[in-house]
């Protein structure tokens, strides 16, 4: 009789071998053998949540040098005069992109092309209802 059941986890491991009880279809559960299942299952080409998992950009911190040093770069590449860095607008987009949590989508050039093209239809169509009110009260 076997009063401790390590004494007969040990026993089952020496006694009955693990042939017998694959050939029964028999998941052999004893700590040996569980640890090599456990090495088969990382070895096994299981599928994972990998590639349902989309990446995230990795959060920048923000700091005053940094900023300070990239905004030299954008006035320089991109050919702006200086003062554009305290243009109203140019602040205003700053402090809206500096309240966001995740990272912002820039629109592409023909995004932009096409709101610019939105817009000036827009103004457009104002001026000529604003002439046309003009010319009625004249």
């Amino acid at each position: 009789f076997f009063n401790e059941v390590t004494t007969l986890h040990w026993h089952m491991q020496a006694s009955h071998k693990a042939e017998y009880l694959n050939k029964n279809n028999f998941i052999f559960m004893l700590p040996g053998d569980t640890k090599h299942h456990q090495a088969e299952a990382l070895l096994s080409n299981q599928p994972t949540l990998d590639s349902h998992l989309a990446p995230r950009d990795t959060v920048l911190h923000y700091s005053e040098s940094e900023f300070q040093e990239v905004a030299i770069k954008w006035l320089v590449k991109t050919d702006q005069p200086i003062n554009v860095l305290q243009n109203p607008i140019f602040m205003q987009m700053i402090n809206l992109t500096s309240h966001t949590d995740n990272s912002v989508q820039i629109p592409s050039h023909k995004q932009t092309h096409q709101v610019i093209i939105n817009l000036f239809k827009l103004n457009l169509c104002e001026l000529c209802k604003q002439h046309q009110v003009h010319n009625h009260l004249t």
